[in-house]
């Protein structure tokens, strides 16, 4: 089960690479609770598929414009943890404007149950920074 645990989380990386809502929310349990730091504009606690469809469109919203296709991939490292799947990441951003650019590694826990994502929760690195590169004070 483990094996599928992986392929389930790589899909959901492939979904949010390539921005298909339904792809991500494929990967979800219907129960699925997503934990995102409260500091950005998505953040916070999100139920369900319905609360995970609002995460990933905040999410598209405020970094779609800062995401051309290159700072999309995230080079995804998964580990295998069992019952969790853990996922080291990279979170890139570019404002063609000024060429201000942003790129930090970030750490994911996934909890699992029959191959799909029931729990979610990122660790960034720094989310001061993030806040300042989306409001353009860095």
């Amino acid at each position: 089960m483990s094996i599928d645990n992986i392929e389930t989380t790589r899909r959901l990386f492939k979904g949010v690479e390539e921005r298909d809502v339904s792809g991500v929310l494929a990967a979800y349990d219907p129960s699925i609770v997503i934990r995102d730091a409260a500091l950005l504009p998505y953040g916070g606690v999100h139920y369900g598929l319905k609360g995970a469809k609002q995460h990933i469109e905040g999410a598209a919203q405020t970094w779609n414009h800062l995401q051309p296709e290159a700072q999309r991939k995230m080079d995804a490292v998964f580990l295998n943890a069992g019952e969790y799947v853990v996922v080291l990441w990279r979170l890139k951003g570019l404002e063609a404007s000024s060429s201000r650019t942003l790129d930090l590694p970030v750490a994911s826990v996934y909890k699992m149950r029959g191959g799909k994502i029931i729990e979610s929760q990122m660790f960034y690195s720094d989310t001061v920074a993030i806040r300042e590169f989306l409001t353009g004070n860095t």
